[in-house]
């Protein structure tokens, strides 16, 4: 068992020793991973809807009885009104989990934001998913629903994806934290959160990135 708490301890260590800039770029190719499954429709549909996005591209999870995962990423905020992106905010997802597992899994977790209060809830500094957050599994198919309001029934929507296909993971319970370091790395200046949300995605690999979320969101039909 002490070799199991160990390991875990030491797979951020050796894994995710990548720039914020790096994780940009990761991100992007989950995005087009994502998009590329022909059960997404659904899932662009849902970010048309949505106030903002939250993406880490590897998100590690290991378990022998004791389970633990560990993903560093980044969160969006858009306007809807607008069209325009703002941030990115970088962060970091912790959790762990106790029953039968063993191994471990890379998945490439995406978070889908319905509401202002889901994007101030995530960059808060330090909160619980499933708790106080309230998170589910996204739907999955061509197409949403037409009867359903996806807004009025989670406040984030998460889709796993690992080699081209959805991956089913529980993130009840997993806590995101700001990530201080890596937010002074790429603004220069540690700033708030606040602050953060009110500059546009400037560097190289951030306007690639929304350059593809629009794309998505404001594909025609048929193309």
């Amino acid at each position: 068992m002490k070799k199991v708490v160990v390991l875990l301890i030491c797979v951020p260590l050796f894994i995710f020793a990548v720039s914020a800039n790096e994780r940009l770029s990761s991100a992007l190719t989950i995005l087009k991973e994502l998009s590329n499954i022909p059960d997404s429709g659904a899932f662009v549909e849902l970010l048309r809807q949505a106030e903002g996005i939250a993406i880490f591209p590897s998100l590690i999870k290991v378990g022998f009885v004791i389970g633990g995962q560990y993903g560093e990423g980044f969160m969006l905020k858009r306007n809807v009104d607008t069209g325009k992106w703002y941030g990115p905010v970088f962060l970091k997802l912790t959790g762990l989990s106790l029953g039968a597992q063993v191994g471990i899994q890379n998945v490439g977790l995406v978070l889908v934001l319905m509401n202002e209060q889901a994007v101030k809830n995530l960059v808060s500094g330090n909160i619980t998913l499933g708790g106080s957050v309230s998170i589910a599994a996204g739907p999955m198919g061509r197409s949403l629903s037409a009867e359903t309001d996806y807004k009025l029934q989670a406040s984030m929507y998460s889709y796993s994806v690992s080699k081209g296909f959805f991956a089913g993971l529980s993130l009840q319970g997993s806590v995101v934290q700001v990530d201080n370091d890596a937010n002074k790395e790429y603004y220069g200046s540690l700033l708030t959160s606040e602050e953060m949300l009110k500059r546009e995605p400037a560097t190289k690999e951030a306007v690639e990135l929304v350059k593809f979320l629009n794309s998505l969101i404001y594909l025609q039909p048929g193309e």
